[in-house]
């Protein structure tokens, strides 16, 4: 509903358009895109819509277009109860400073590990409740996406899959970053290093894995099955693993994010006590955790409000026609390192 003007008249885009003397169409266009329109009169447009108190009536919008002006994140929101997880939580700032200056509003539905939403993403589309979706834990062979691309919904995921049909994606250069944590703990002088990482259904936990035996296999070392740990993502599961790792001679952990990190550096301390700063550690990061933790730390780091406003933007961009290709974008992480809460390197 539109706000009254001084009068009490409600402002439409005819009030607009007759403060200025120019059409309604110009008005439109001008508070839209500014198509065909110059700076000058966008500029007074929309600052008398401000003055006025225009707001646009996005009922009357969703009739005319038939569109919903949803999106929708169906995103792994953890249930971990030990220490929390901001991932999603950035993501979703993320989407919201995005989808600021938009027609669209975001709803978010949680979609936990081990679960693919199958039926709700259905309800989704044959609803027409959004007209866009944002899914994560992709799979190789995601049924998700072949449903999508089936019945032709804008979407795109958190993370890649092995279809041969392209689709709209952005993702973190997980093997990359497994590859830049290992690599980094090789050469502090680790030889017996231990990964702690997720759930081998997901694609990028595939990916991860390649990556940290791909940095061993270059300095030499043979990997050791019993040093690798794949499971539900918890902080007291990582810190249940890590102290038999320690049995076997582990002496670094690779860990997936922060959760896991702070998981294992527990059950490392709970083995050996103060000596903790003797063990390497390495992790995927999205967060500067490395400033207010008492270890050296190899952080692979990408922003998860960065990641958020891409993930937007793409499904808009896919929405409004773009090509699958031009929605497609992989993040390769900064390698951070830490000591003591110190900087050393990265920024």
């Amino acid at each position: 509903m539109k706000r009254s003007s001084a009068e009490g008249a409600p402002v439409t885009l005819k009030t607009i358009a007759a403060e200025l003397g120019v059409s309604v169409t110009t008005v439109a266009r001008a508070l839209k895109d500014g198509d065909r329109i110059s700076p000058e009169t966008i500029r007074q447009v929309r600052e008398t819509a401000e003055r006025l108190g225009y707001v646009r009536n996005l009922e009357g919008a969703k009739l005319r277009t038939g569109k919903s002006l949803v999106l929708m994140a169906l995103l792994d929101f953890t249930e971990e109860e030990e220490i929390g997880d901001s991932g999603a939580v950035r993501l979703l700032n993320g989407f919201h400073k995005t989808l600021a200056g938009t027609d669209f509003a975001l709803r978010a539905v949680p979609a936990l590990l081990g679960e693919q939403p199958f039926d709700r993403l259905r309800d989704v589309v044959r609803g027409r409740q959004a007209d866009g979706v944002i899914m994560d834990l992709t799979r190789p062979q995601d049924e998700r996406v072949k449903y999508l691309l089936e019945v032709g919904f804008p979407f795109v995921t958190y993370g890649r899959t092995e279809l041969f049909s392209e689709h709209p994606w952005f993702d973190i250069d997980n093997e990359y970053a497994a590859w830049q944590g290992t690599d980094a703990l090789l050469r502090d002088g680790c030889r017996r290093i231990a990964l702690i990482d997720g759930d081998m259904r997901y694609t990028y936990v595939r990916q991860r894995l390649r990556g940290y035996l791909r940095a061993l296999r270059e300095h030499g070392i043979e990997p050791d099955p019993a040093l690798q740990h794949h499971a539900l993502l918890a902080a007291d599961v990582a810190r249940a693993a890590a102290g038999p790792m320690l049995d076997r001679g582990a002496d670094g952990f690779v860990c997936l994010n922060e959760v896991t990190f702070l998981g294992a550096r527990a059950g490392v301390r709970d083995r050996i006590g103060d000596d903790v700063g003797r063990i390497g550690f390495a992790l995927r990061s999205g967060t500067r955790i490395g400033k207010y933790v008492a270890t050296r730390l190899h952080a692979s780091h990408v922003s998860n409000v960065e990641s958020g406003r891409v993930l937007a933007t793409l499904l808009l961009k896919r929405i409004a026609g773009a090509d699958v290709k031009e929605c497609q974008q992989l993040a390769r992480p900064t390698l951070i390192t830490t000591e003591n809460g110190v900087l050393l390197h990265g920024s």
